[in-house]
C-alpha cells in the first residue's frame, strides 16, 4: 500500500510542478532574477490557476494540470490511514480522509473544469470545499500523527514510524493553508513558482513512503524463518482455533 499512495503521491507533485512551470518558465525563468517587468506581471492573481476566479488569464494547460493534480491527491488522502497506521484505521481518521478527499476532489474537478472551458468553474459543493481542503488537510495529518488514548487508556501504539512518519511533514507543508501564509506569497501577488514548491513537497511526501516500502520489503526479504515457538512467548495472549498448525500475531512479520 505504501508503494501505491508514494507513487500516487510523486505523480500529483510532478503533476503541480508542470503546470506552475506552465506559468513562471517563459516570464521568470527558473534562477533568473524575478523582478523583471514580464516577471512582476505574471505574478497578478489574475494568473492564478488553483480555483481561478474572475478576473482570470488562462495559461496553457496549467489548470488542467492542477486539477488532475489534484485529483490523484484526493485518491491518496483516501488510503493514506491504511497506509500508515498499523494494524487499520479508526473511525475518526476514516471520516476525516473521506471528507478532505471528497473536498479535494471537487476542489480539482472544479480546476479541471476550469481549465476546460477557459474560465472559472466553481467547487459543487461551493465555499465549504474550499474551506474544508484548506482547514481538514492539516488536522487529518496531525491526527495520523499524534498518538491517542484507547478506551483502555492506554496509548495507540499504531501511529506511523520513521519514513513514513518523515512523508507527514512535507505533506503538511503542501497544505494550502500553510503555503497561503508561507511560501506563496511574492512582493507582488503570487511569489514566482510556489506551486513548484508545493509539488515538490508533494512529492517528495511520496518518496519518503516508497524509501518506507522499500525498507519493509527489505525486512521482510531478510527476515529468518519464524516458527510458531519462537512467537509463543510474544503471542501468549492469542488463542488459535482448534487443529491450527501456525502461530499468526500482528508482530508476525509474515
Amino acid at each position: 500500500m505504501r508503494l501505491v499512495v508514494g507513487l500516487l503521491l510523486g505523480l500529483s507533485g510532478s503533476l503541480m510542478i508542470a503546470a506552475s512551470a506552465q506559468r513562471w518558465a517563459a516570464p521568470c525563468p527558473w534562477g533568473e532574477p524575478t523582478s523583471t517587468p514580464q516577471c512582476e506581471l505574471r505574478q497578478d492573481h489574475r494568473y492564478d490557476f488553483l480555483l481561478p476566479s474572475d478576473p482570470w488569464q488562462p495559461l496553457g494547460g496549467a489548470a488542467q494540470l492542477a486539477g488532475w493534480s489534484l485529483l490523484v491527491l484526493a485518491v491518496a488522502y483516501l488510503v493514506l490511514p491504511w497506509t500508515l497506521l498499523r494494524g487499520g484505521a479508526g473511525r475518526l481518521a476514516t471520516a476525516a480522509g473521506i471528507v478532505l478527499a471528497a473536498a479535494t476532489t471537487d476542489v480539482g474537478a472544479a480546476t479541471l473544469r476550469s481549465g476546460l472551458a477557459g474560465s472559472p468553474v466553481d467547487p459543487v459543493s461551493g465555499i465549504a470545499a474550499v474551506w474544508i481542503w484548506a482547514l481538514v488537510a492539516p488536522a487529518f495529518l496531525i491526527l495520523l500523527a499524534l498518538p491517542s488514548a484507547l478506551p483502555d487508556g492506554t496509548l495507540d501504539t499504531r501511529r506511523p514510524r520513521g519514513l513514513a512518519r518523515a512523508a507527514l511533514v512535507p505533506l503538511a507543508l503542501a497544505t494550502p493553508i500553510v503555503a497561503a501564509f508561507t511560501y506563496a506569497v511574492g512582493s507582488y501577488d503570487a511569489r514566482p513558482w510556489w506551486e513548484a514548491y508545493n509539488g515538490a513537497l508533494t512529492a517528495t511526501a511520496g518518496l519518503c513512503l516508497l524509501a518506507a516500502a522499500a525498507a519493509s520489503h527489505a525486512r521482510w526479504t531478510h527476515a529468518p524463518a519464524r516458527t510458531p515457538a519462537t512467537w509463543a512467548g510474544r503471542c501468549s495472549s492469542w488463542w488459535l482455533p482448534s487443529g491450527s498448525k501456525d502461530l499468526v500475531c500482528p508482530e508476525d512479520p509474515r
